[in-house]
């Protein structure tokens, strides 16, 4: 198979890249896990959009549980099926999601005002650590910096919204980050499938 056929993204040297020679001795335990990641996501995503987002209590328990799932699965992705692709960001975004999620679920009465100022922050750093990690990568370039552009444009938003609007739109924006989150994720896991099932024809 001609090597023009491969993933244009992988190194010159296709046999030499680590996420090729990880796909050709585990295709099913990389890709697999980061399908079903992606299809977590979007799920996650579809879940918060046909149950609206609460006032009060109600709303800081919703966010911050929807957080630490996303969370604990974005670290857990990265030291496991996301360990040659994007590792560390991954795990850094979890993190992230990890504090915002704990600081909404034990504090669901701070208020409204604070609870959207939090998931603007949020987003919004998550999307500049995107940027900032998609300008060096050599994997998944376009994708990175349009996810993060849309993070970083999604909490200026809730940052510099009114607390009735950032709540009105609360749901609706987790689930685009979400949602697009996980079509990436999917679009990723079925191209490493067919990488991996070209470089092993050729092994």
């Amino acid at each position: 198979m001609p090597r023009e056929e491969l993933d244009p993204a992988l190194t010159p040297d296709v046999e030499k890249d680590p996420v090729v020679a990880a796909l050709a001795h585990a295709p099913g335990k990389i890709w697999g896990w980061i399908l079903a990641y992606g299809i977590f996501l979007l799920v996650l995503g579809l879940l918060i959009l046909t149950n609206p987002i609460a006032t009060g209590v109600a709303t800081g328990i919703i966010v911050g549980i929807t957080l630490l799932l996303y969370g604990g699965a974005a670290i857990a992705a990265g030291f496991t099926s996301m360990a040659h692709r994007g590792r560390w960001v991954e795990i850094a975004l979890g993190v992230l999601a990890l504090v915002a999620g704990l600081f909404a679920l034990f504090n669901p009465v701070v208020g409204a005002l604070s609870l959207v100022w939090a998931i603007g922050a949020w987003l919004a750093i998550a999307g500049v650590l995107q940027i900032a990690w998609a300008l060096k990568a050599r994997h998944d370039k376009g994708w990175r910096l349009f996810m993060g552009a849309l993070d970083l444009v999604l909490g200026l938003v809730l940052l510099f919204s009114s607390p009735a609007t950032g709540l009105a739109f609360l749901a609706v924006i987790l689930m685009i980050s979400f949602a697009v989150r996980g079509v990436f994720l999917i679009v990723l896991a079925l191209g490493m499938r067919k990488v991996g099932n070209a470089v092993r024809s050729r092994l």
